[in-house]
């Protein structure tokens, strides 16, 4: 009779076991299935705000309400006349090619993190691209953020480049600064065509 009922528990016991393999198999399949949708869920939301925002794009020449508002965002050390500055300094040392003087620009943070040797490879290879700049205007700003009580702006001008431009005539020159107290540094400065500009 002892056989018997070990016999007996033994099947529900495994009847079990195949129960809840297959209990494990449906969770694995439904978790798989709430990632699967999940990940759609993205995707669609993804295309939803790139549709969005392609569809709320201002034409290249105007400046969006955003950015107008982000101008004022800058404090008062980075003034207009520290804005043209900025920009009159790098379109001096670009068009002559002054690789080391593009380099002093950066303050001792950037000097720190990104060695002379790698900045003055980048800044000849925007000079063989883009030639030279013939003008530019500052547009706006852009709040990037803080670090503790440092504030990290880019600032961005509209350029025209040299008709030798292998990428138009049109860029944008991306200068990213930190902003502490009474006293910026630069951080960084970018230029791009602009196609590549956005």
């Amino acid at each position: 009779m002892e056989a018997l009922a070990a016999i007996g528990f033994g099947r529900s016991g495994g009847a079990g076991r195949r129960r809840n393999v297959r209990d494990e198999r449906i969770r694995r399949y439904l978790k798989m299935k709430l990632s699967q949708a999940l990940i759609i869920i993205l995707l669609v939301a993804n295309l939803i705000a790139t549709i969005w925002f392609g569809i709320n794009k201002e034409p290249g020449g105007e400046v969006s309400q955003i950015a107008k508002a982000a101008h004022h965002e800058l404090p008062p050390v980075v003034s207009s006349e520290v804005r043209n500055e900025i920009f009159e300094t790098f379109f001096q040392y670009f068009n002559a090619a002054d690789y080391d003087s593009l380099y002093n620009m950066f303050g001792p943070v950037a000097k720190a993190e990104v060695l002379k040797e790698a900045s003055v490879k980048e800044f000849k290879r925007m000079v063989d691209y883009f030639h030279s700049i013939e003008s530019g205007v500052y547009i706006y700003s852009e709040l990037l953020g803080s670090r503790g009580n440092t504030n990290i702006y880019t600032m961005y001008y509209s350029v025209n480049l040299s008709e030798k431009s292998e990428f138009g005539t049109k860029g944008t020159l991306k200068v990213t600064i930190a902003v502490q107290g009474n006293e910026y540094q630069i951080y960084g400065i970018r230029l791009n065509a602009e196609s590549a500009a956005q």
